[in-house]
């Protein structure tokens, strides 16, 4: 998809000076990057994440700042949410995610006995949260990814045994800054009101949706075909990232959009497993964190394409343009897949495949066996 609509960008970025596919090439590098961070990962064992996750998290708090340093920080569209360093260009929020997942799970872990406690428990997790939060969404204006971290820190919260009056609390308090944060931002406000009267304005505030919902809806069922989309033309914003999805949609029809939904869905089942069966309560807290982020942004993107939320801002996970968030996405799931070596009953599973794998074998030998003869 990359290839399909990156040729097309870099036209339209330049003006047509430049053929070069840069947006493609890039994510190839970002892909084997990301294969290495995958495979080192997933040979890590998962204690070592537990034992940095605070190292982990402030580190990665602090590359966030960076974003306000004037000749790194860089400011697209009137966020700042990318940094420059000579040659290198990546988006801190992405290792923050995982750096939060990280810290919560070690965090939660380490205070279980007072998670029930208002004071002790409670309240230091919402402080940290909040302080986390803050730090995406006032500092670069990135609600979706706000979003996002919150409901896996609370998906963790929940598993975690905590009783569901102080989880409500916990809801209730994170609803409430959200509400506060969309009703005194213009920018977020004008979003939710083009959501409730997207036809109303569909050149001004509504038309990113908008054109979106015509890409989704001339692909019909099979699509028009991988490079035959018209709204990548210059009609549907940020083709290559955000809205690859409608892009899928237009090219490989509803047939493809279903291909990606269960793709999610695989996924989602895969991690559920690992997450029943995690060999102790951080490996658990881990597994719950990373997939609840994987999976639910890509319901955030694929309901905001669809013009069932508002427009959010953050890219489809594995398949959006942005080598940063390829890269931490491919080490967190290394990161999962190393604590599914580890789960209750691998070792049993292991042993009954063996006893399929020779179940021929000992029938074979047993039929064969000789009889004693009766004289």
């Amino acid at each position: 998809m990359i290839y399909s609509t990156g040729w097309i960008a870099i036209l339209k970025q330049t003006g047509g000076s430049v053929e070069k596919n840069s947006f493609f090439f890039n994510q190839l590098i970002s892909f084997g990057l990301g294969i290495g961070g995958w495979i080192v990962a997933a040979r890590v064992r998962y204690t070592f994440w537990q034992k940095y996750a605070s190292i982990f998290f402030y580190t990665s708090a602090i590359l966030m700042f960076l974003v306000i340093v004037p000749g790194i920080g860089v400011n697209i569209n009137g966020a700042s949410r990318w940094v420059h360093i000579g040659p290198i260009n990546f988006q801190p929020v992405e290792f923050f995610k995982l750096g939060i997942i990280l810290f919560f799970a070690a965090w939660i872990e380490k205070n279980r006995d007072k998670l029930n406690k208002p004071l002790e428990g409670l309240l230091p997790m919402m402080l940290i949260l909040g302080g986390a939060l803050f730090v995406v969404v006032l500092l670069q204006k990135d609600m979706g990814s706000a979003i996002v971290i919150a409901t896996a820190v609370l998906g963790m919260y929940f598993i975690s045994g905590v009783n569901l009056r102080m989880f409500a609390v916990a809801i209730g308090s994170l609803l409430g800054g959200a509400v506060l944060l969309v009703a005194t931002s213009r920018y977020r406000l004008a979003r939710y009101i083009t959501f409730l009267n997207r036809g109303d304005d569909s050149t001004g505030a509504g038309y990113h949706i908008n054109q979106a919902l015509i890409a989704l809806g001339s692909g019909g069922l099979w699509g028009r075909g991988l490079g035959k989309s018209l709204q990548a033309y210059g009609y549907l914003p940020e083709s290559t990232n955000d809205s690859i999805y409608a892009i899928i949609g237009e090219e490989f029809g509803f047939i493809g959009c279903m291909a990606i939904v269960g793709l999610y869905s695989a996924l989602l089942w895969r991690g559920y497993k690992i997450i029943s069966r995690a060999p102790d309560e951080y490996a658990r807290l881990v597994a719950t964190g990373i997939i609840i982020w994987i999976v639910f942004q890509a319901f955030f993107n694929i309901s905001a394409m669809g013009g069932m939320i508002p427009l959010t801002g953050i890219p489809l996970p594995f398949i959006s343009y942005g080598g940063t968030s390829l890269l931490a996405l491919l080490i967190a799931v290394g990161i999962l897949q190393n604590i599914s070596k580890y789960t209750k009953g691998a070792d049993l599973d292991e042993d009954r495949g063996l006893r399929r794998g020779n179940r021929r074998t000992h029938r074979t030998s047993t039929s064969r066996r000789r009889r004693p003869q009766i004289v």
